[in-house]
């Protein structure tokens, strides 16, 4: 009777490792030391992971809406404290989570600049959606705001596979040259590689 020998690929042995790690919750460390002889072996530590603890409640625990409120925050946008909803809304119309605070940023500032016809403070339209001649689109607030131009992307755009800023551009704003789309493409790459803690 033979008995058979099984070779343990690299793949494997981590696989195994991380499994008990993540079953564990500790992580076991290698050192290599010699002796006196020459001679190498291992030492082995474990250190308990901690996972930190969040400010944020669960529903703004997701990386994208951190990076969106972080950058909010830095630049003092008044849509500070929506990440949530434009996160969730982009999601429910199937368009990149960066797309309406890229366009905020350019069209308003993030909210800073917006437009207020006659008798009104607040129009909440950071995105110069509906906004011709002496035409203001206004919103009962950020989150309708949020909501209808998140829909409008969606259906006349991302819908159809338009994703091109350049090319949403000439039905968007047509008076623009190109500054627009490059804008836009602009605080899309901010907001998309923005690093935080």
């Amino acid at each position: 009777m033979h008995s058979k020998l099984v070779k343990l690929s690299a793949p494997f042995i981590w696989l195994f490792i991380v499994g008990l790690t993540v079953t564990f919750g500790s992580v076991a460390f290698v050192q290599s030391h010699k002796d006196s002889k020459g001679i190498s072996f291992g030492l082995y530590s474990s250190k308990t992971l901690l996972v930190p603890e969040s400010t944020y409640s669960t529903d703004k625990t997701d990386p994208r809406v951190l990076k969106i409120e972080k950058i909010f925050d830095k630049f003092h946008c008044p849509l500070a404290g929506y990440g949530n909803v434009i996160v969730a809304k982009a999601d429910e119309h199937q368009i990149p989570y960066w797309v309406v605070p890229a366009v905020s940023f350019q069209e308003s500032s993030c909210g800073k600049r917006t437009p207020k016809p006659a008798g009104i403070d607040e129009s909440y339209n950071a995105w110069g959606y509906g906004v011709w001649g002496g035409n203001v689109k206004t919103f009962a607030n950020w989150e309708a705001g949020i909501t209808a131009v998140t829909k409008y992307f969606s259906t006349n755009f991302f819908a159809e596979g338009v994703t091109d800023f350049c090319e949403m551009m000439k039905t968007y704003t047509p008076p623009s040259k190109g500054s627009w789309c490059e804008g836009v493409n602009y605080f899309a790459n901010m907001i998309d590689n923005f690093e935080t803690e």
